[in-house]
């Protein structure tokens, strides 16, 4: 009795398994069903056979039987001819028989083989993502630094894309935000989760991230979650709009001189977005920048440098900064920041306000702040009160651009006010102390409409100066006063100048040492969001963000190349088009009409 009940429990517990085991394949065996349908038609013909073999077998053998219930008086003896023809059909049919149900049982073998496999070449894709990219700019593909990232995740992430999946994967140019999800989760060891949800259909699906998020959300953004912490990255930009956030998408728009007509050119600038969400919501300490861009609610800076801090706070958006606006006129500049911009003031600051920013860097004789100074090409001439705060400091802005005047080192760049030339390339001093996390690459730093910045002294005071980037001994220093009239560049003297300087002043108390540090920059136009989003084609941006990720201590930044949407356009001249022309209307054709004859002939021959 004991030993049934034993097989009784072992009998359940197999069919717990087995069902459990149904349950985790079904999915995998539904995808699998078009490819079993396909193989048991092929199998059908085979069953088919062997059942008129059966059949034509057991109608032989009736009739055999037959024959001999009947009385032996009406039995007839059989010709030999007739017996060798009836051995024959006996042989014919056993084979018959035999090569049909060997069919039938390959087929069935065949059909269960189809079966496991796809199941588990599905379940292993699902884990594993085996899609291969095979497009010429891996637009599919995930950058190295990404992946290494996603490898040293730790916290459990959500991605909610608010629409459903098939409203990315059926737009060819949509594609690239799907894929890039699944190489996130697969990459990130089961941390990211991905989830669909359409919030016309299903609205509560987001309302528990409404509690933490006071924003609104539209079709196609992604909301990134870990714990209460959400960041929201936008769906799309508007090319048109003064400041955008992170998007999956950017738009630009280009101005053909050649046709007179404007074109929209699309890149995805997803993976940076995302990778920057996820630091942002797995980040609970996040370095914070007080941007000094306004002076009793009006901007700070002229309306022509206003596109350089749209790229500034997008760049710092992206590597997880938070930024914080400040109005210098009513704001106060408290130990909260970890680091403060002022954005190339266009008018002189007061006595009161100069003051502020003087006693945040100071921090009560301990020092240990930070600071980023921009000038501007486009600054009123009279800024007694800022000069003043620069000096002591040690450095001083020009009134003059620099221009390269080497044809072969000079870069014509596209700026967001137009197209301007001998642009010059800039050298990143290695011996300044925020230059240390830079390193450099192949592509070019430049420096468009950039004043110079003069280094008054080395050291005076226990304040030191260090240039950060210099021009070649090839550049002129145009003027941006009157004297600009009677300028001649061909004869004017060629220098090497600063285009941006460290200033420090450094405390040391006991075994410990702080500094407080000014990098002074002769133009925001570094950071021209053309320059700056051309990661392709300048290393601007990289090289503002490591001087301040140097300046913060800021670790685990990641910059990531966008990817351009465009289709490839390709142009071919009269007489290509007339060899194309030729090739595809006479060559081709005649070719495959001869190889026709050829193979006629032979076969009639044959």
């Amino acid at each position: 009795m004991g030993n049934n009940d034993d097989i009784k429990k072992e009998l359940e517990s197999a069919e717990a398994a087995a069902e459990d085991a149904a349950d985790t394949a079904a999915d995998a065996v539904s995808d699998a069903a078009d490819a079993v349908t396909d193989a048991a038609e092929d199998a059908s013909d085979a069953v088919s056979d062997t059942a008129a073999a059966l059949k034509e077998y057991a109608e032989d053998e009736a009739a055999s039987k037959d024959e001999d219930k009947a009385p032996k008086k009406k039995k007839r003896q059989r010709t030999p001819e007739e017996e060798k023809e009836r051995a024959l059909n006996s042989v014919k049919r056993r084979k018959k028989l035999k090569y049909g149900a060997l069919a039938t049982i390959i087929t069935v073998v065949v059909i269960a083989i189809v079966v496991v496999v796809n199941i588990i070449c599905g379940l292993l894709d699902q884990r594993f993502n085996w899609n291969i990219d095979l497009t010429s700019s891996g637009l599919y593909e995930i950058d190295e630094k990404t992946v290494e990232y996603l490898h040293q995740l730790n916290s459990d992430v959500k991605i909610t894309m608010l629409a459903d999946e098939s409203y990315f994967l059926e737009n060819n140019m949509l594609k690239v935000a799907a894929e890039t999800l699944n190489r996130f989760k697969t990459e990130s060891n089961g941390h990211i989760s991905v989830e669909y949800v359409d919030a016309n259909k299903n609205p509560e699906a987001i309302s528990v991230y409404k509690q933490n998020f006071n924003g609104d959300f539209s079709t196609g953004d992604a909301i990134v979650s870990c714990g209460d912490l959400v960041r929201v990255v936008g769906f799309m930009n508007n090319p048109y709009a003064a400041e955008s956030g992170n998007t999956l998408f950017k738009t630009e728009q280009s101005f053909d001189q050649t046709t007179y007509t404007s074109e929209t050119h699309y890149k995805f600038v997803g993976e940076q977005a995302l990778v920057s969400a996820i630091m942002g919501v797995t980040d609970l300490n996040p370095v914070t920048v007080a941007m000094i861009d306004k002076v009793n609610g009006s901007p700070i800076y002229d309306n022509r440098d206003a596109y350089c801090y749209q790229a500034i706070k997008e760049a710092l958006d992206k590597n997880n900064y938070k930024v914080e606006s400040v109005d210098i006129a009513t704001a106060e500049l408290t130990g909260d920041y970890d680091i403060i911009m002022l954005c190339s003031p266009s008018n002189d600051l007061t006595e009161a306000q100069i003051t502020k920013i003087s006693d945040y860097l100071n921090n009560d004789s301990k020092y240990g702040r930070k600071m980023i100074y921009f000038g501007s090409p486009f600054k009123s001439a009279n800024t007694e009160n800022l000069d003043e705060f620069l000096s002591v400091w040690g450095v001083k802005i020009g009134r003059s651009y620099a221009t390269e005047t080497n044809s072969g080192a000079a870069q014509v760049a596209n700026i967001a006010i137009g197209t301007i030339g001998g642009v010059p390339v800039v050298t990143a001093n290695a011996e300044a102390s925020l230059n240390a996390g830079f390193t450099a690459s192949r592509l070019p730093i430049i420096t468009p409409l950039c004043c110079p910045v003069e280094r008054l002294y080395d050291q005076n005071s226990g304040r030191y100066t260090y240039p950060l980037l210099t021009t070649s001994d090839s550049c002129v220093l145009y003027p941006l006063d009157e004297s600009a009239e009677d300028f001649n560049a061909d004869s004017a003297e060629k220098v090497s100048a600063d285009m941006a300087v460290l200033s420090e002043v450094t405390f040391t108390s006991g075994s410990e040492t702080l500094k407080s540090q000014i990098a002074v920059f002769g133009s925001p136009w570094i950071m021209d969001i053309v320059v700056a989003g051309s990661s392709g084609s300048y290393d601007n941006a990289n090289y503002f963000i490591s001087l301040l990720n140097t300046a913060t201590g800021k670790e685990n930044v990641i910059t990531i190349a966008e990817k351009s949407l465009d289709k490839a356009k390709m142009t071919i001249t009269d007489s290509q088009a007339k060899t194309i022309r030729a090739v595809t209307l006479f060559a081709i054709p005649l070719l495959v009409a001869v190889i026709g004859i050829v193979v006629y002939v032979r076969r009639r021959n044959k």
